[in-house]
């Protein structure tokens, strides 16, 4: 796979030891500290095209604290720190607090973006989002202590202390084709309608990768699965995801939807797929493929192109 997949890939060095032993109140004081700012779900770019919209040490260090929000490290390159703060205790209006830039969010400029901040901002997003939501221990109900410059906790409790760290769910997603080499696409109720993807699903407990590639497509289509070849991998942190990108050759045979999950699934040739159109412009009767930014158009158009 020589395609390119949006945020992944990041260069940046993540510092491991600097997270580990560091003290994040001290590393956000450090010459050359920068942030990049996470509000209510959106991430803060500015620029034409656009780029990550990164504030100094000074303006940092006000809105931590100004809003007490999570902050942690990133990484560092050469001019030093680079942080995430998350300033959701701001209040604004709809457009969000005025920072010098336009809050957004990923999956709707992470095309736009360089690679690199993209990835950055998928990185951030993933660990501020459990922050987020993991606000007490899953063991006690206690109190957590923030530890590793952000990157994990600790229950506060002396009879506890279990050590909580950010969720990546695995899901498989398949690009399923027949002997007769056509592609099984479908779609959910909840789609756009007109919108076919690949099948796709999480990974179960005591489940290999290839087990639940089987698994889903015969749950979802009802076709038996022959042999599977992975592909690439792809962060996904909406909200925290991993996709694992297979192909897979089916055995042959009509699918049939699961009524409980999928709309439509239907197998369809080249020539069928490649009048599909884009989501603000369908193709042939109104179909057309999922995003850019996802694993599965990366999917379908490495099948188009054979």
């Amino acid at each position: 796979m020589t395609t390119a997949i949006l945020y992944s890939g990041l260069g940046l060095d993540r510092a491991h030891c600097l997270r580990r032993d560091g003290d994040i109140a001290e590393l956000m004081r450090r010459p050359g500290a920068r942030f990049t700012l996470y509000w209510r779900g959106r991430q803060l770019v500015a620029g034409t095209p656009p780029a990550i919209r990164w504030l100094d040490r000074a303006y940092g260090l006000r809105l931590a604290e100004a809003t007490a929000g999570n902050c942690l490290l990133l990484g560092e390159d050469g001019a030093g720190p680079l942080l995430a703060l998350d300033v959701s205790g701001l209040e604004a209006g709809e457009n969000g607090p005025e920072m010098g830039g336009n809050w957004v969010w990923l999956r709707s400029v992470g095309g736009l973006l360089p690679a690199q901040d993209s990835a950055l901002l998928a990185y951030a997003r993933g660990v501020l989002v459990w922050r987020e939501k993991t606000r007490f221990c899953a063991s006690c109900g206690g109190a957590l202590l923030v530890q590793d410059s952000g990157h994990s906790t600790r229950c506060a409790s002396p009879s506890c202390g279990a050590l909580h760290f950010p969720r990546t769910d695995p899901a498989i997603i398949m690009l399923v084709t027949d002997p007769a080499g056509r592609a099984l696409l479908g779609r959910q109720p909840v789609w756009t309608p007109g919108m076919y993807s690949c099948l796709a699903g999480f990974v179960e407990p005591g489940e290999a990768l290839e087990d639940a590639v089987a698994r889903e497509v015969w749950e979802e289509a009802g076709i038996k699965i022959r042999s599977t070849t992975y592909v690439a991998s792809q962060p996904w942190p909406f909200p925290s995801s991993l996709m694992i990108g297979f192909n897979a050759m089916a055995e042959g045979g009509e699918p049939v939807a699961d009524p409980h999950e999928i709309e439509d699934v239907r197998w369809f040739t080249r020539d069928e797929v490649s009048t599909f159109g884009e989501a603000d412009r369908p193709g042939a009767e109104g179909r057309f493929l999922p995003r850019r930014d996802s694993i599965a158009r990366v999917l379908v158009e490495a099948w188009l192109k054979g």
